[in-house]
């Protein structure tokens, strides 16, 4: 059994990102601010300002679940995450959507949540893929590089239609 770490919202971020901040996606049964982090293993450094999560990794907050090998988070001077990043089979799971990848980089400053080394990413039965996948917190946009999307027409035949309407 993995170290139970659980920590304030703010350490896990990169789900804010991935979820476009959709509040009012989370059922008011299990809305809190809490975010419980386990893993095998735990290293904070505080002359460094880093938590390095190794072994089984999985956050879970109201809003996603993220799972990977291991999470580093660097911290400013009052103890706010700056970056965190995630490495080795990280999955994003989000209401309807799942991103799969080799690292997940989220700056908190920029808002920026950076997928790469084979990333996926899936929406019923949409599937996203490409050598880099950019999302936006702020505007609410994916930037995604050689990229490919593979639609596939949703029951009763609404394909493209049916995306763009969410």
């Amino acid at each position: 059994m993995g170290k139970m770490i659980v920590l304030g919202l703010g350490l896990c971020v990169m789900a804010c990102a991935w979820t476009g901040l959709a509040a009012d996606a989370v059922p008011e049964a299990v809305e809190t601010n809490m975010t419980v982090i386990t893993a095998r293993h735990l290293d904070f450094d505080y002359p460094k300002r880093t938590a390095v999560f190794d072994g089984d990794v999985v956050v879970t907050d109201p809003r996603v679940t993220i799972k990977a090998d291991s999470m580093t988070s660097l911290f400013n001077t009052n103890n706010q995450p700056e970056t965190i990043t995630a490495v080795g089979n990280v999955r994003i799971e989000q209401q309807d959507r799942l991103a799969l990848c080799n690292r997940a980089s989220y700056s908190v400053k920029s808002g920026l949540l950076v997928l790469t080394g084979k990333p996926r990413v899936m929406r019923g039965t949409d599937v996203l893929t490409g050598s880099r996948i950019i999302f936006s917190r702020d505007d609410d946009k994916v930037t995604c590089e050689d990229g490919k999307l593979t639609v596939l027409p949703a029951k009763g035949g609404q394909g493209l239609d049916a995306l763009i309407k969410r």
